[in-house]
This record gives structure tokens, sequence and C-alpha cells, in this order.
């Protein structure tokens, strides 16, 4: 019996062989076939998981540049009212005895506010994108997780930290403004003439001399920005420590620092239109259209400016009131230019919404805390 099975399998062997190579062929097939299906299927999940994540961040942004934008104009107002400049000038008009003294006072505050301007500006745009996404990345992890932790309670408490800066943290952040900018606008006298290089290496003092603070203001964010005591349960707790290493880190100083800078280039585009007016060319009269002779344009850069002539044009920029000079007459030297209508801190915020390293910081906190 084993004899006959061995020569019918023998005879048929072609058949048996290829009956394993294709039935084991169909079977890899079908293994291949479902492993395929099965990628294809966690690749849908995963596109479909990433884009749901991008409409909630996308949410998330929108949300927070709305906050930033909501809260701009407090943060203005107050350093405007707190370094205000009115009194000084409504004196200066009427050609006091002191008039000296009033102008040294003005030149410290003049400058004083365009810096708490650029700082504050930056501050509360960082602050904000940190916060907004550290909570985006909390709420979108407990959708995922269907579950809830951070109750509105809990959210309406920790966003309302920021009010810290827009009180005590701006006082803080303008005392030592205010004493920098004093430090180095002493080395500068009312009649000294400056160029726009001069004036850019004016602001890059400052800067430097606020760098050398203990509470140096870009590495130092937190203690402006958050109050050190709160009410503190788990789960704000943790969003408080969090937001804490996060506001201390390299990244938040590295994005705060190009903020700055950039800042100040925008401060020194808006001076480099007065410097442009003041060597504008002049156009001589003649008796003959075609006898004109026209000045050319002199270099920006060789342009020069009194300080004294520039005080009232930095003011000028941080005041959102249109007015227009009386003549180039005036001894105070408060008039002589246009004084244009344009909101500094309105210019700042958006100019530092859409700086990519702020976008790509916002990006990466909001991508960390929805893992």
């Amino acid at each position: 019996m084993l004899a006959g099975l061995r020569d019918f399998i023998h005879r048929h062997r072609r058949k048996f062989i290829t009956g394993a190579i294709l039935g084991g062929g169909l079977v890899l097939f079908k293994y291949i076939h479902y492993k395929l299906r099965e990628f294809q299927e966690r690749q849908a999940k995963e596109i479909a998981e990433r884009f749901k994540r991008m409409q909630h961040f996308e949410s998330t942004e929108r949300t927070c540049n709305q906050t930033i934008l909501g809260l701009a104009p407090s943060v203005g107002e107050k350093i405007l009212k707190e370094l205000s400049t009115g009194d000084i000038l409504e004196k200066l008009r009427s050609k006091p005895d002191n008039k000296l003294e009033l102008w040294e006072e003005l030149k410290i505050l003049a400058f004083a506010r365009i810096v708490a301007l650029v700082y504050a500006s930056s501050m509360l745009s960082i602050t904000l994108k940190t916060q907004i996404n550290i909570l985006g990345g909390y709420l979108y992890k407990e959708q995922q997780d269907d579950r809830q932790l951070v109750t509105i309670d809990i959210q309406t408490t920790y966003l309302s930290m920021i009010q810290y800066f827009l009180t005590d943290g701006l006082d803080k952040l303008m005392d030592i403004i205010r004493k920098n900018v004093t430090v180095v606008m002493q080395r500068y006298n009312l009649k000294q003439e400056l160029t726009l290089a001069d004036t850019e290496t004016l602001f890059w003092s400052i800067q430097i001399s606020l760098a050398n603070e203990e509470m140096d203001p870009i590495k130092s964010i937190a203690k402006f920005t958050l109050p050190s005591e709160m009410d503190r349960g788990e789960t704000l707790g943790k969003m408080y420590d969090e937001t804490l290493d996060v506001l201390e880190s390299a990244e938040v100083a590295e994005v705060c620092q190009a903020n700055v800078i950039d800042g100040f280039n925008l401060v020194v585009d808006k001076l480099a239109e007065y410097y442009a007016e003041v060597g504008s060319p002049q156009t001589v009269p003649s008796t003959s259209k075609s006898a004109l002779n026209v000045e050319p344009l002199a270099n920006i850069n060789s342009i020069k400016m009194s300080l004294a002539k520039m005080i009232p044009i930095v003011n000028g920029l941080t005041s959102k009131i249109l007015g227009k000079s009386g003549g180039s007459s005036d001894t105070n030297g408060l008039n002589g230019f246009e004084h244009r209508n344009s909101d500094m801190m309105a210019s700042l915020v958006s100019r530092f919404m859409q700086s990519n390293k702020l976008k790509t910081f916002g990006v990466n906190v909001y991508e960390t805390f929805c893992q």
C-alpha cells in the first residue's frame, strides 16, 4: 500500500509541486493584500488625525491672534499713560525758564515710551502664544481621550494670568526701561547731530544696557508676565509650571530677541522717512521751466538731525493723534514735521505675528502639548 502511494506521488509529483506553489502564492498574496489594506487604513487614519489636528491648531492660532490684538491696546495705553509727555509739552509751549530741564525730561520719556512699546509688544505676543497653544494642546488631547480635566473655570483662571502683565508686570518693565534709557541718553546732548546709523546705535546701546540687567526683559519674560503666586489645583498648577518652563527656555529668549531687533528696525524705518524729508531735493524757481535746477537727493546715511529735533518725532511715533505742524519756526523744536497717525503698538504686534520664528514657536508648543 505504501509502495502504491509512493508511486502515485511520484507519477503526479509535478502537479503536487505546482499546487503547492500556487497555494503558497495565494496565501502570500492574501497576506500581502491584508497588510497593504491595514497600512492604507492606518495611513488614512493618520492623515485624518493630522488634518483634524491641523484644523484645531488653525482655530487655536486665530484665537491667539485675536487675543493678542485685543489686549495690545490696553498695554499701549498704559505705557503712554505712565510715561506721558503731555504735561511737559504743554509747559514747553509756554516758554518757561526751566526749558532745558524740561527738554532733558522729555528726551528720557520719549525714548522710554518707544522702547517700552517694543519690549512689551514682544512679551505680550510670546506669552499669549505660549499660553493659548499649551491650552489648545491640552484641549485637543482631551478630545482624543474623551475626558475633561481642564474645566472652563481652569481655562479662565489660566488665561487670566496675563492680567498680571497688564498691571504689576508692565510697571516693573517700565521702571527698568526708564532707568536704562536715562543712563544711555545722558551720553547725548540736545544739540548733538545724529545720522540714521547713529540713531540705530542709540537703540542698540539701550538694548545692551537692558541685557545687563538682572531682570533682563528678554531672558526673564516670566518674571514680568506671570504672577509668582496664585491659587493652584493639580491641573492648573501643572499648566502653570509648564508655562513657566517654556517661557524660561532658550527658544523663547531667541524668539524675543528676534522680535525686539525687528521692532527697533521698524522704529528706525519710521524715522528714516523723516530723515528722507530733511534730505529731500529743493526746487529752485526760475523764469523758464526748462531751466529748473533740482538738487540731487542726499544719501540718507549722510543726513544728520539734531537730537532736539528728533525727540518730538520719536514722541510722535507713539501718539495716536494726527496733528500737523504749525511751521518750522517754533523755538522749542516741537514742530517742523507732520506727525503721522500710526498706532505703533498695533504695528509692532502685527509685525511680530507675521514673524516666522514666532509662528514656528507656536506650532512647536502646540505639537508638544497635544501628544
